[in-house]
């Protein structure tokens, strides 16, 4: 039975593994209905397997051995999830999204519960930086068009939607760049390589919040870091790219001019009725959820407060946290973000070199993370929630990385 145990364990953290893998590479299809297999089916499935193997655990040795009572999950994460809870009561209705956002918190405590050890955490890590070259090279081998940028055909697939791989990318970007500058070798190299594929298509997915959160990521990396070179190097070939390319001019340009561009104008919209919507309900929101959502603006253009057409969302992850959690919700949200800078930040302050390396790329991730959201919704997405909720886990459980040489 302790062989099947420690067995089992194993092969969990082999299935997060391939949730990671397929974060990075995008969700493979196939031929027979309903068998598309992605990073959130994986992640999905190993929960309840990770569930009862507890429950083994339990069983077997007592409730001291489940794990948790060495490492303390962080308060602002226990309240937000909470709040969100409560943003729901009392019955509970509309509420497919917090299903997506329960397995999402769920997924973080496995790779905290699994990822304590160095060498795990330091694969998961790897996996998270350098796999999403993949899907830069998967999405322009099928689409090899967004390669002629007069046509201004965006990079999206295989996920979703552009903005959503806009997301993935400025988040990733920072990690792969701390593994070039810390690493050495056939490592430093993969890195390169990984990093140039992510930020070709992170040009190429056109996505205006995620090119300002990539940018504020690189800007402060350089700034944590105190090494100006690699990042000027970035800065300039994106300048570049910029002085011969009129659409992405024309694209970048509107951030100047907002009032030229249709799309702006109705995301201003969509986040002013979102406001409207929290503060008439200030303390715990409507509901978390797109149908929370979609029911206070109903309620609002009934009452004649609103004219305005139909919103998905608020194209803005802070009011959309209002509108559906209210203050505490948001409250406890922003705290959370803090904590995570924070603990990154302390986690660089212990160690010297590569270690220190990777913890300030998890702290400009998260500035990416914080910037990016100012235009989307990163709930939403399977991709970016269990992107999100990975990168907090390692977060918070960050180990020295063993074997590692001086800058």
């Amino acid at each position: 039975m302790d062989k099947v145990i420690a067995w089992w364990g194993k092969g969990i953290f082999v299935s997060l593994c391939v949730s990671m893998v397929l974060l990075g590479t995008g969700p493979l299809d196939s031929s027979l209905p309903s068998a598309r297999i992605s990073a959130w089916s994986a992640s999905r499935t190993t929960f309840f397997i990770w569930l009862i193997w507890k429950l083994l655990i339990w069983v077997r040795y007592g409730r001291s051995q489940l794990g948790f009572r060495k490492r303390v999950i962080p308060i602002p994460l226990l309240l937000f999830f909470t709040f969100v809870t409560l943003s729901l009561l009392p019955d509970f209705h509309q509420a497919g999204d917090y299903r997506y956002f329960f397995l999402g918190a769920m997924h973080y405590l496995m790779i905290f519960d699994l990822c304590s050890d160095p060498k795990r955490w330091k694969m998961i890590f790897f996996l998270l930086a350098l796999l999403p070259g993949l899907l830069a090279v998967r999405g322009i081998l099928y689409d090899p068009l967004v390669l002629e940028l007069d046509q201004m055909r965006r990079f999206g697939y295989p996920l979703p939607h552009p903005n959503i791989a806009g997301y993935l990318f400025a988040m990733t970007l920072p990690l792969c760049l701390a593994i070039a500058v810390g690493e050495r070798g056939r490592m430093r190299v993969l890195s390169l390589l990984s990093g140039g594929g992510q930020l070709l298509a992170l040009i190429l997915t056109y996505s205006r919040g995620s090119w300002l959160g990539w940018c504020a990521s690189m800007v402060s990396f350089g700034v944590m870091l105190k090494r100006w070179r690699e990042i000027w190097v970035i800065l300039t070939m994106v300048g570049l790219l910029l002085a011969f390319a009129t659409p992405l001019q024309q694209r970048l340009f509107t951030l100047v001019r907002p009032q030229s561009d249709f799309s702006i104008n109705d995301r201003m919209a969509s986040m002013e009725a979102g406001l409207r919507v929290g503060l008439d309900h200030p303390l715990l929101g409507v509901g978390y959820g797109r149908g929370r959502l979609r029911e206070g603006l109903r309620e609002l253009q009934q009452g004649g407060v609103l004219d305005i057409g139909h919103i998905a969302h608020t194209h803005n992850m802070y009011v959309e946290l209002f509108a559906q959690t209210g203050l505490l919700g948001l409250g406890t949200f922003l705290w959370l973000l803090f904590q995570a800078l924070s603990q990154a930040l302390n986690n660089a302050s212990r160690f010297e070199g590569v270690n220190r390396v990777l913890a300030l790329g998890i702290a400009a991730a998260w500035i990416a993370f914080a910037v990016t959201g100012l235009g989307d919704v990163p709930f939403y997405h399977h991709e970016i929630r269990i992107l999100f909720f990975t990168l907090l886990a390692l977060t918070d459980s960050y180990p020295a990385v063993p074997n590692t040489p001086r800058i």
